[in-house]
């Protein structure tokens, strides 16, 4: 891409050009000669790398693990999507158009791969392609990958949007097949006391559910419903990753038999990050995986025998990654991260929030907008003695930031961030956010105006639903909360919450903490807003911010030890369902512990919006049920939607943003 960037000149000489056709020739002749001492200068900010074969990268946590099953995180999606394929890809920076990738085509009513009734998806599996172990990659290994990761199952992962089209609408975990009455969630132990007989039949039919046609070289899925959104979930992510069968039963996961895929289902993190298949990986991708120093460095190395001959869209790479060797190094302070990469130590500029901004800016040497940047349009250089540029008016929303509330936490072994875990002025008992007008207090008590102009540098757009702009039932002028001190005083003294003694909760006060990852500092910002609202109210409301590591920050997520916990979202595809299923029927709706009939009524909405094939339908069943029900419920605090910017160093080549990605697609990049 290098070779598209012609280099602009300054306002300055800008300036001066308007000013030389206003003047006689031979001044106009001096003006250009200015102009060509300005060029030769800003050539100098084209600087190259000292090892244009090694990408560093700086961030901020260590994956929760790198199982496939169960990883559903950004830093172990990066790595997941780096080593693996799937079926299909992204079209580039595009979230919603899709190229064939492990497959040879994209399924289609028009090629025959979707049947007319919706109900089956067929893929031709690409032939020659082999793992990095050098065994042959089969359609057998296609449908494993899938049939494991469901049996695999537990709330905490990501297989309830495979689960869903091809068990059942509404469904989000194995465990329900196996009993959907007293569902064993999670609970390996209670799993396994059901009949062998029983057990055998849920995976056989599981296995029903995705067939492998050697013969024919396809691999189907059957659905349990037609789903639109089927195709986009199969293009990223570990849950759509193609692995190895042999590797996985090699490596303590599950090898295929129905006998004992029990024994495989909800195994916590840390016991799977003793396997291999949780602390290492292999697959068919670009990059091999090299080793996994906690808290330190990952890295990964290029695939020489990559299988990719044809270029997935104009531009793609073909063949071995330019980048030889990638290594993320763990780095949690953005002063040191900014340092690194002044002195070129580390290729990516990685920001911990929208505040660190300014301080880049000022040491931005160039510009450019992402469509120009795509276009092929120059970078204009603003000051060829500064390292950085940037690219701004990244306006595809596919993130963000907002606040969960833990209707009931988990105290087993006692738990520190609910203070005395009593409604006696000194803590809040464990299903404090139990209660509506709590919930509602606290979404009054914040100040989303300070949030968007000081934080977000004025480049924020106030979330009114939980659903993304563009998405469908997305309403702008939908009711949701401001900030309003008085009706959050209103809401605390509305409360049924009252101690022993008869005191209400407004006039005893709590103490409790906020929790974030230590080094995001947007998250620590929100946190601080909420402690200071809540001061506002009343000095008797006291919220301790507090910080911890990303692996502990996600353990106790996982375990529901935090009773409110600041969390970013990135879709796993661009569809509504996966923002409203995510947070009120599948996975956040289990780490909230929301009681199981507002799960329900938020299932039923759920499960009928996303069957519903008239747009106009399916528009109203959004905007006029699930978007009024959320905002009486007040389940999470929706914040802001950003514009995105992306700081780079000028050797970096073949960067591009696409909104599904966890971070980084290197096959694409190159070093100058």
């Amino acid at each position: 891409m290098r070779s598209k960037w012609f280099v602009l000149f300054s306002a300055l000489v800008i300036l001066a050009t308007l000013l030389a056709a206003c003047q006689p020739a031979a001044e106009e002749a001096a003006s250009e000669g200015a102009a060509v001492v300005e060029a030769a200068d800003a050539d100098a900010f084209w600087r190259t790398s000292a090892d244009p074969t090694t990408w560093v990268e700086t961030s901020i946590g260590d994956p929760e693990t790198l199982d496939t099953s169960r990883d559903y995180e950004t830093g172990g999606g990066e790595i997941l999507a780096n080593v693996y394929d799937t079926l299909v890809f992204m079209d580039e920076d595009k979230a919603s158009t899709f190229v064939p990738m492990l497959a040879t085509e994209v399924p289609s009513l028009e090629n025959g791969g979707i049947s007319e009734d919706g109900l089956t998806v067929t893929f031709h599996i690409r032939d020659g392609v082999k793992f990095h172990d050098g065994s042959d990659m089969t359609v057998d290994d296609v449908a494993f990958s899938f049939v494991r990761r469901i049996l695999a199952g537990s709330t905490v992962s990501p297989q309830w949007m495979i689960v869903e089209p091809l068990l059942g609408a509404g469904l989000v975990d194995i465990s329900e097949v196996v009993d959907p009455e007293n569902t064993p969630y999670d609970d390996q132990e209670a799993l396994k006391a059901y009949d062998a007989e029983t057990l055998a039949a849920v995976c056989e039919l599981v296995k029903t559910k995705v067939v492998a046609d050697a013969a024919a070289g396809t691999v189907t899925f059957n659905l349990a419903q037609p789903w639109a959104p089927f195709i986009a979930t199969l293009a990223n992510g570990g849950w759509a990753a193609i692995e190895s069968e042999a590797w996985v039963g090699a490596n303590g996961g599950w090898d295929g038999d129905c006998a004992t895929w029990q024994n495989y289902y909800a195994v916590p993190t840390e016991e799977l990050n003793q396997l291999g298949i949780g602390n290492s990986a292999m697959g068919t991708g670009p990059y091999k995986f090299d080793h996994w120093t906690p808290g330190e460095e990952i890295v990964l190395t290029a695939n020489e025998d990559y299988w990719m001959t044809e270029p997935m869209w104009e531009g793609a790479p073909t063949g071995a990654p330019a980048i030889k060797t990638v290594v993320i190094k763990q780095v949690g302070e953005f002063s040191t991260r900014l340092a690194m990469a002044q002195a070129g130590d580390a290729d990516n500029i990685l920001v911990g929030s929208t505040e660190d901004w300014p301080i880049l800016d000022e040491m931005v040497g160039g510009e450019i907008t992402y469509d120009e940047y795509m276009a092929g349009e120059p970078i204009v250089i603003t000051d060829p003695t500064k390292p950085f540029y940037k690219v701004t008016d990244i306006t595809f929303a596919n993130n963000r930031t907002d606040i969960g509330f833990n209707f009931n936490v988990n105290t087993e072994g006692g738990n520190s961030f609910i203070g005395s875990g009593v409604l006696d002025g000194d803590g809040i008992p464990a299903d404090f956010f139990s209660d509506v007008h709590v919930r509602r207090a606290f979404s009054y008590c914040f100040d989303y105006d300070t949030l968007a102009e000081e934080v977000m540098q004025g480049e924020a757009y106030r979330a009114p639903v939980l659903m993304l702009p563009g998405m469908v039932g997305y309403d702008e002028d939908a009711e949701h909360y401001t900030y309003d001190i008085d009706k959050c005083v209103e809401e605390l003294q509305a409360s049924t919450w009252v101690s022993e003694d008869g005191t209400q909760l407004y006039d005893l006060g709590f103490r409790m903490s906020a929790v974030y990852n230590v080094g995001n500092t947007l998250r620590q910002t929100i946190a601080e807003l909420l402690q200071s609202g809540l001061q506002e109210a009343g000095a008797q409301f006291v919220v301790e911010v507090v910080g911890l590591p990303w692996p502990t920050f996600l353990a106790n997520i996982n375990a529901k030890k935090i009773p409110i916990f600041i969390i970013g979202w990135l879709s796993d595809y661009f569809d509504t369902h996966n923002w409203t299923s995510t947070f009120t029927s599948a996975y956040y709706s289990f780490k909230q512990n929301f009681p199981d009939e507002l799960r329900a009524e938020f299932s039923e909405i759920n499960s009928r919006a996303v069957q519903e094939f008239d747009p106009a339908e399916r528009e109203r069943i959004y905007k006029e049920e699930f978007n009024t029900l959320y905002y009486e419920n007040a389940p999470a605090m929706l914040l802001f939607t950003t514009k995105g910017r992306h700081y780079a160093q000028p050797w970096e080549n073949g960067w591009y943003s696409n909104p599904i990605y966890s971070n980084k697609w290197y096959y694409s990049l190159s070093k100058d």
